[in-house]
């Protein structure tokens, strides 16, 4: 009691407020005590007009419980069962009056105010209020809240496949049923029902008869089951009939035709009968002709009636066209056919599909087309029948018939043959009829070419037959050679007296290289079957062999030679002889000079042509000879340790003697104390070694000439071309002694052809495979001289062999006056370039404070280093006349060089940082600076580990080598550095012309402005260097002026664009200026104040 009273107390008091405040009603003055009576006053107080606050509401929710379900904002809204509405939209009980004594309400009337929500118990309130008890909003939106539903009036009768997706948000489980609004009799056409699959609620449209086009608008009205007595929702929804499009039809479905490649522009192929049963839209029916590739363009679709369509020709026709695509499988001896789609489409994008084929008839329009009009063909097939070629890709038929069948195309025939040697076979072959003399070296035939399918289409050419063959001809020997067969090797008999054969090659350009004799005299052979059968024995006389070998060898005349038989067999024979060979003082002496005698004859000059062969065709020469020599002496000094002997022959000289009459040094040959020959007399060659003791014997060979017959192989293809240039000398010591006790071995060399260049000390290298050969190697050898006004050569090793000094032809010599001004304006370039960057550093140091930066820092650096590059390059570069000075020398300019270069990247590296990076706060100056010097040092110091030191001066200047490669340390980096300075220039410039600024400009003006850019960026990243690529011989002096130019006046260039061109120099010198004008005018005015009081005082 408590409870409702004090309840009912705060209603009255709320309500009073209010409806005061609205002044729409008059609050009771007393309270009521009754329950009926406190619903009647809260009831006639819930008005919804008058309803604004939450108290109101929250009052009337507290008395009133109830589960009316109600449409939300302006929508119909329900009761519950058993109740009805009141004025001011309540629902009460139905044994119950409304508040007033006033009427129910007729709920279909009912709506919210605007801007009003509904509430559980029926109740509106404004939207930015709760509603009474926190509870939600009711919902009564449905989805879709409109229903507009399309079918087709060809549907059938009862069909129920038309199916809406259909919800509203208060149905919570309620049962519901659609009920379709009769207004138009729609009730006639359709049947609404429910349906519910898997949580989905959809909207059952059933035809109910024969529709017909039409559009009906109506609702779809919500009832609550099971009563169906409660509308729940309303939505609306049109339901349009339209008509159906009916797919067209084309006929026939397939065709196929043919027609002439010559019709004229415009002729009808073919003709289909379209039809569509729909009117309209629909009904309007477009054809549309399709196929692979370009021939679509030869025919068009053209609609004559609505019924029907034509196919014509576009244009002209070719049966010819893509013969590399025909199809080859309708028709195709009488031309190519083509498959098209014709394609029907109507105005509701319905469509049918027709095939149509055609054949473009060939009739043989287009004559054969051949690769030349002269063609040529070698060959070396000169004997009768012999077939010299074939034609059958010499010319193509271009008309369909015949391209179809390549091999039957063209048919050839010969009209006219300026040899009259040849035919041309059934099968398009040119065959000789006669064997060809050997004075015809070339033919030419005139011959037609023929399309077979149509033999009045053809056309003619010449075709010039060249025999490549070996002529014959008669070698150094007198031996005939008949014609040779380029690509095979032809076999002759050896003289008589010799045993073997004689091969030749001819070259597959037909040319006969040198003849191989393979020929060993039956007296030489003889001795080294002798020799073998009397080991075999243990009977062998090596005094009567090597003197039978000697006279065998000996050339009996001038013509006379020794052929490769004989000389493999004598060296053979030689090899066996030192494994056989006994010591006896008594004859020693005579078989030394027997086999001596035997290598000079096979070492003669008359023997020359036999060692190239022996050179081309296996790659060996004299250096088997060198091989046995060695043996020999070592076979005689190792059993008789005090034998000496000097013998002078021909072509070689031989010392053998002991060390125990050495004092400091022993020389070989010594010209002063030995009977040397003729030969070696006059010349300057010669071996010098110091003496030592732990050796008893030594033995000292050298060898006249073997430019000729020994190999010139290095192990390295850098060296190519390369030519013993001086007599080859050999020396050793017995018993062998280590490498390292050998010390220097200095040999020098006389020159047989001062025209060579490029001198590199070398010694023969043994293979250690039987199936490699030996080369002339450098290691432990080292140019020490090279006078070439004294054409002598000084080499030091530091190991005893064969010695001899490799040579290769120079470059293009460049004029003495050439050089001499090269020289000059290099030596003045580089004064006046070293006065220009001292000034330049001065400048800089002067102005410091103005222009102080990181891009200063780097200009300065790079000055500096240059100062000192120039002045090692004046002061060091030509230094060679100390051999310790001139390595030290070109270690430095070495690396001040490559700091230099480096420091030429750097330039370049924050150059492109700050023009592509402009406002990037990091400057990578100073870090790539340091880095310079740091990689500078890595490279020299690991050149100089890997060389050695050798290769760091030559005899020319103080500078790196080339022949030992150890230019390649200077070369690769710089290489490098100016092709990534060439790139950021070119990136430089590129970002330049994309400014706005420049984009203005005339492409006159832009290409200006490019040009300044590179001058002024070319000496400071050391682009000029690359005209150093251009300058190898005389026949590019321009280019080697303008190198020495611009890199020796590089410092000259960078003063005037980085100094005396410098904007903030240029600002720096204006302020500075402005400064010397002001202390001189105060300096001025002060002076004159000290005169004027001087005047007065003297006054």
């Amino acid at each position: 009691m408590f409870k409702l009273t004090l309840a009912s107390f705060v209603n009255i008091a709320l309500l009073h407020i209010i409806f005061v405040k609205f002044g729409s009603f008059t609050p009771p003055t007393e309270f009521p005590t009754d329950t009926t009576s406190v619903i009647t006053a809260l009831t006639t107080t819930t008005r919804i007009n008058d309803l604004t606050t939450t108290s109101i509401i929250n009052n009337v929710t507290t008395t009133k419980k109830t589960t009316t379900t109600v449409a939300k904002n302006n929508e119909d809204f329900t009761c519950p069962e058993n109740t009805v509405i009141c004025p001011g939209s309540l629902c009460i009980e139905r044994h119950l009056q409304c508040p007033g004594g006033e009427d129910e309400q007729d709920w279909k009337d009912f709506t919210c105010p605007e801007n009003t929500v509904i509430c559980p118990g029926s109740l509106c309130i404004e939207r930015h209020l709760q509603c009474p008890g926190g509870e939600d909003e009711q919902d009564w939106s449905c989805t879709p809240d409109f229903i507009n539903v399309t079918i087709s009036d060809d549907l059938p009768k009862n069909d129920n496949s038309t199916k809406v997706q259909f919800m509203c948000n208060n149905w919570n489980s309620i049962s519901v049923y659609f009920r379709l609004d009769i207004k138009y009799n729609e009730h006639r056409y359709f049947s609404t029902e429910y349906s519910s699959e898997r949580n989905l609620k959809y909207l059952i449209l059933t035809i109910k008869n024969t529709l017909y086009i039409n559009t009906w608008n109506t609702t779809v009205t919500v009832l609550n089951e099971p009563y169906r007595n409660e509308t729940i929702n309303e939505v609306p929804i049109m339901i349009n009939v339209i008509e159906m499009n009916d797919r067209p039809t084309i006929q026939p479905h397939y065709l196929e035709t043919q027609v002439r490649e010559d019709v004229p522009v415009g002729t009808i192929v073919a003709n289909f009968s379209i039809s569509d049963p729909d009117d309209g839209i629909f009904g309007e029916v477009q054809a549309e002709l399709r196929s692979q590739g370009d021939i679509n363009e030869w025919f068009e679709v053209v609609n004559i009636t609505k019924d029907i369509i034509q196919i014509r020709t576009a244009s002209v026709l070719d049966a010819d066209r893509n013969l590399d695509r025909v199809n080859d499988y309708i028709e195709r001896a009488r031309g190519p056919t083509f498959t098209f789609d014709v394609k029907v489409k109507d105005g509701g994008g319905l469509s049918y599909h027709s095939i149509f084929g055609i054949t473009i008839i060939d009739i043989g329009d287009i004559i054969p087309v051949c690769n030349h009009h002269t063609l040529k063909n070698e060959t070396h097939r000169t004997k009768k029948d012999a077939i010299v070629t074939s034609l059958d890709r010499f010319c193509r038929a271009r008309n369909y018939i015949s391209a179809v069948d390549f091999f039957q195309e063209v048919a050839y025939s010969l009209i006219s043959d300026s040899c009259n040697l040849f035919n041309i076979t059934y099968n398009r072959m040119v065959q000789l009829q006669d064997e060809v003399p050997n004075d015809i070296t070339n033919c030419t035939l005139s011959v037609r070419a023929s399309d077979k399918a149509f033999p009045t289409l053809n056309t003619t050419f010449a075709l010039l037959i060249e025999f490549t063959r070996c002529l014959s001809d008669t070698d150094y020997n007198n031996i005939q050679w008949d014609t040779g067969i380029p690509g095979q090797t032809t076999w002759h008999k050896c003289p008589a007296g010799y045993i073997g054969q004689v091969s030749r090659y001819c070259s597959k350009s037909g040319v006969y290289q040198d003849p191989v004799y393979n020929c060993t005299k039956s007296s030489i052979d003889n001795i080294y079957k002798k020799l073998i059968e009397d080991t075999k024995t243990g009977k062998v006389d090596i005094v009567e062999v090597l003197d039978d070998l000697s006279n065998a060898t000996t050339a009996t005349d001038e013509n006379s030679t020794l052929f490769i038989g004989d000389i493999d067999t004598a060296i053979n024979t030689l090899a066996k002889i030192v494994d056989v060979v006994t010591v006896n003082t008594t004859n020693l002496e005579n078989i030394t000079n027997a086999y001596l005698q035997t290598i000079n004859n096979i070492l003669d000059e008359s023997t020359t042509q036999t060692w190239k062969v022996n050179i081309n065709q296996t790659g060996s020469g004299a250096d088997a000879v060198l091989k046995t020599a060695d043996s020999f002496v070592e076979k005689i000094l190792t059993t008789s340790k005090n034998f000496t002997a000097e013998i002078s022959k021909s072509n070689l000289y031989l010392k053998m003697g002991s060390v125990q009459s050495c004092n400091e040094a022993l020389n070989f040959p010594e010209r002063e104390k030995e009977d040397v020959p003729e030969w070696a007399g006059p010349r300057k060659d010669k071996l010098l070694i110091d003496c030592k003791d732990n050796v008893e014997s030594f033995s000292g060979i050298m060898y006249r000439n073997l430019s000729m017959i020994i190999p010139s192989f290095t192990n390295s293809t850098m060296y190519e071309g390369l030519q013993i240039n001086a007599p080859v000398i050999s020396f050793t010591f017995y018993p062998n002694i280590k490498r390292d006790d050998v010390g220097p071995v200095e040999i020098t060399f006389q020159l047989f052809n001062n025209s060579l260049d490029n001198a590199r000390c070398s010694f023969w290298k043994e293979s250690k495979s039987e199936t490699t050969h030996g080369y002339w190697s450098d290691e432990g050898c080292r140019l020490k001289k090279y006078d070439k006004d004294k054409e002598v050569v000084v080499c030091v090793c530091d190991h005893l062999t064969n010695f001899a000094v490799l040579m290769s032809p120079s470059s293009t010599p460049i004029d003495e006056d050439h050089r001499k001004a090269l020289s000059i304006i290099s030596m003045i370039g580089c004064i006046v370039s070293i006065i220009c960057l001292v000034l330049s550093v001065a400048i800089h140091a002067f102005f410091w404070r103005f222009i102080k930066s990181v891009r200063s820092i780097i200009h300065m650096n790079l000055s500096c280093w240059l100062i000192v590059a120039y002045i090692l390059f004046l002061a060091g570069i030509n230094r060679t006349e100390n051999k310790d000075v001139c390595t030290a020398m070109a270690i430095l300019l070495h690396l001040v060089f490559l700091i230099v270069f480096f420091g030429m990247l750097t330039e370049g590296c924050n150059l492109s940082y700050t023009v592509l990076k402009p406002l990037s706060t990091r400057k990578p100056g100073i870090p790539l600076m340091i880095a310079s010097y740091v990689i500078a040092v890595i490279i020299v110091v690991v050149s100089m580990g890997v060389s050695q030191l050798h290769g760091y001066g030559t005899e020319q200047a103080c500078w790196l080598s080339t022949d030992t490669g150890l230019i390649w340390a200077f070369l690769v980096p710089v290489l490098v550095i100016a092709l990534v300075n060439l790139i950021i220039v070119v990136l430089v410039i590129r970002t330049m012309c994309g400014t706005t600024a420049m984009s203005k400009k005339s492409s006159k003006g832009r290409a200006k402005a490019a040009l300044r850019c590179i001058l002024v960026l070319m000496p400071l990243m050391g682009l000029t260097w690359g005209f150093g690529a251009l300058s190898l011989n005389s026949d590019t002096i321009a280019f080697q002026y303008l190198f020495a130019f611009l890199n020796s006046f590089q410092g000259l260039l960078i003063f005037i664009f980085h100094c005396v061109m410098d904007k903030k120099i240029k600002d720096a010198f204006s302020k500075q200026k402005h400064k010397w004008l002001q202390s001189s005018q105060s300096f001025g005015v002060s002076e004159g104040k000290r005169n004027k009081t001087q005047e007065t005082s003297d006054f």
